[in-house]
């Protein structure tokens, strides 16, 4: 059965990137409605950060060369190991179990929140990582939109391209674990802080058509899910 792993990073309840990332998912459900819909609140539900005994396992599998999910599944091994890995796994368990993955991603000071942050760091495991020889694991094939809110314009062209770390950065990990460009697709909503910042006013009816453009492409993307 197909199925959909949203999530969203904003502390924010009502942030532009958790509407975005929302009206993705309500209208990928409407057109998949007898589809599995999984939510992940990184916020409210916050995965705690990666530490020693995670990356004791995660240099182990590199060391071991081990590929295998089935055998990382089972590679901690002491009780500190055992207590992080239980954190991990569900969470790689939620991906691999996706056909298709929103992530509702604002960008903070030029790049992605901590709250994403951690939760990349905890399922980037060894036998997600595309093998080097075929380019290719897990998690190829899944189509993954990113829901994002940016305060200013990061676009081509724009003063502060050089500035955009947070596309840059998603782009390199999630290609990392094989989401390769054909399968992945960014809805910014840019100048948002023109709402409230008085020098930015000037700057409102761009934000709104962003806003817009990015509203519109979410729901063409998800009916065609």
């Amino acid at each position: 059965m197909t199925t959909l792993l949203h999530l969203d990073s904003s502390p924010r309840p009502d942030s532009v990137s958790r509407r975005l990332s929302g009206e993705f998912a309500t209208a990928w459900r409407k057109s998949n409605p007898e589809a599995t819909y999984v939510y992940r609140d990184l916020a409210a539900d916050h995965v705690p950060h990666i530490d020693a005994a995670q990356i004791a396992v995660m240099h182990r599998l590199e060391t071991e060369g081990v590929r295998d999910l089935a055998a990382a599944r089972d590679a901690a091994r002491t009780p500190e190991e055992v207590a992080s890995w239980s954190v991990t796994w569900p969470l790689v368990e939620e991906l691999l179990a996706a056909d298709t993955i929103v992530l509702g991603v604002p960008m903070y000071n030029f790049s992605v929140p901590s709250t994403f942050k951690a939760w990349f760091d905890r399922i980037l495991i060894a036998p997600l990582i595309i093998d080097p020889e075929t380019g290719r694991g897990p998690l190829s094939g899944k189509k993954v939109v990113v829901a994002s809110a940016r305060g200013g314009a990061y676009g081509p062209g724009t003063p502060r391209q050089d500035s955009d770390h947070q596309e840059r950065y998603l782009r390199a990990a999630l290609g990392m674990v094989g989401v390769t460009e054909d399968d992945l697709t960014f809805l910014h909503a840019e100048m948002t802080k023109a709402v409230h910042v008085p020098r930015l006013a000037r700057f409102q009816d761009m934000a709104a058509a962003s806003y817009e453009a990015a509203m519109d492409g979410a729901r063409t993307l998800a009916a065609r899910a």
